[in-house]
């Protein structure tokens, strides 16, 4: 029985310590599985503490899309070579993505997803090495970055908010060029030639909207981190408001809100999030309020609008979005990987930024770096049963 047991144990070490290879459900899945190689890798790195040991996650970008291979802690995604061929002059690229966690993780993953597809698409070789600081702290940035240098990197995308700027600015950079997706450069107070600044302007959103104001102009807007900064924006641009509503958290009843002579043949600027908005619209026209136009931003720039409104509640709607058209096969390219450049601004932010750290301003992608911040241009749009229609 002795002797059973042992064997019995020695063949649960041996099937525990056997490489997991799992299949997922992918696009292309008719694409043979190949050989998966270990010279492009995408390096994930978690900073816990200085003390502790950092987790790596190794995303493989050649070969095919529906295999993850585990082994050691490390992960390799295979995907299918792109049809686009890469200068090999470029190539052995390696960019890090620095985000911390606890302040935006709802959009690292498809931001990533997007960086390693753009670099998929040029059929490079690359390292993308992704290090979670945890938080926006002078040490958690500090670290993140001693470990950028300790990688050789000096191509850098960094998906902190405004609030980190100041740490940002204080660091030794040297020659690491930083893009920051969520940071326009007016919310530095400094000149720093390492930092690239791609968040898109709600205030030049709301400006080209105000142009085709026509009749008391009316605000609703969010105590929140982007309610206050669109309720800034808004009031830098639009010199008379007759009315100003602010919509609590909680609140699901607009009845009271916008029963209000006020808003009839008012110019609305919707500056709240899309649950909000779509039921504002519908109690508006449920109680026979029309304002002449309905003014949004990039916020409600979203398919789901279509679904929780009716085409009546949006007929006065006008939107704002900064998201330009690129190349089908890129676009796809992104889609495949999880990334979302045709609606989410972050994830065009963070492609517009790859594109610049990795091939300077070039014709794949319309927005342009100047003297260090991405210029956008709105454009406006109405939405109808079947989608968005640019209005031209």
């Amino acid at each position: 029985m002795k002797h059973l047991l042992i064997l019995i144990f020695m063949a649960f070490l041996v099937a525990g310590c056997t490489q997991k290879v799992v299949k997922l459900k992918m696009p292309n899945q008719n694409v043979p599985v190949k050989k998966v190689e270990e010279d492009k890798k995408t390096v994930v790195e978690e900073f816990i503490s200085n003390d502790s040991v950092i987790q790596e996650e190794i995303i493989n970008n050649n070969g095919s899309k529906n295999e993850i291979t585990q082994e050691d802690n490390s992960e390799v995604l295979a995907s299918s070579e792109p049809e686009i061929k890469f200068d090999s002059t470029k190539a052995n690229l390696k960019i890090a993505f620095v985000y911390p966690s606890s302040l935006v993780s709802k959009y690292a993953k498809n931001s990533i997803n997007t960086v390693a597809a753009y670099l998929t698409f040029l059929n490079a070789n690359y390292d993308l090495v992704v290090i979670d600081s945890q938080n926006e702290s002078a040490d958690s940035i500090n670290n993140a970055f001693n470990k950028v240098k300790e990688e050789g990197i000096t191509k850098v995308i960094a998906l902190y908010t405004p609030n980190a700027i100041n740490n940002l600015n204080t660091m030794p950079l040297n020659d690491i060029m930083v893009y920051l997706p969520l940071i326009e450069k007016k919310d530095s107070l400094s000149q720093n030639d390492n930092l690239i600044f791609g968040s898109i302007s709600y205030e030049d959103q709301l400006k080209k909207l105000s142009y085709y104001s026509d009749g008391p102009n009316v605000l609703f807007y969010q105590n929140t981190y982007l309610g206050n900064k669109l309720k800034n924006s808004y009031e830098n641009v639009v010199s008379y408001t007759t009315a100003r509503k602010e919509i609590k958290s909680g609140e699901t009843n607009f009845k009271n809100i916008v029963v209000d002579s006020r808003l009839r043949n008012s110019s609305i600027f919707l500056n709240v999030d899309i649950v909000k908005s779509s039921l504002i619209m519908s109690q508006l026209r449920a109680n026979d309020i029309y304002p002449k136009f309905i003014f949004s931003t990039q916020i409600n720039f979203d398919p789901m609008l279509m679904t929780l409104t009716q085409d009546k509640d949006r007929e006065k709607m006008v939107l704002a979005n900064s998201i330009e058209k690129i190349d089908n096969k890129l676009r796809d390219e992104i889609l495949n990987f999880g990334g979302n450049i045709n609606f989410e601004w972050v994830d065009y932010s963070t492609l517009v930024g790859a594109n610049y750290l990795v091939n300077g301003n070039n014709n794949l992608i319309p927005t342009k770096i100047v003297e260090n911040q991405a210029v956008y241009t709105p454009r406006l749009f109405k939405s109808t049963e079947y989608g968005f229609v640019e209005i031209k």
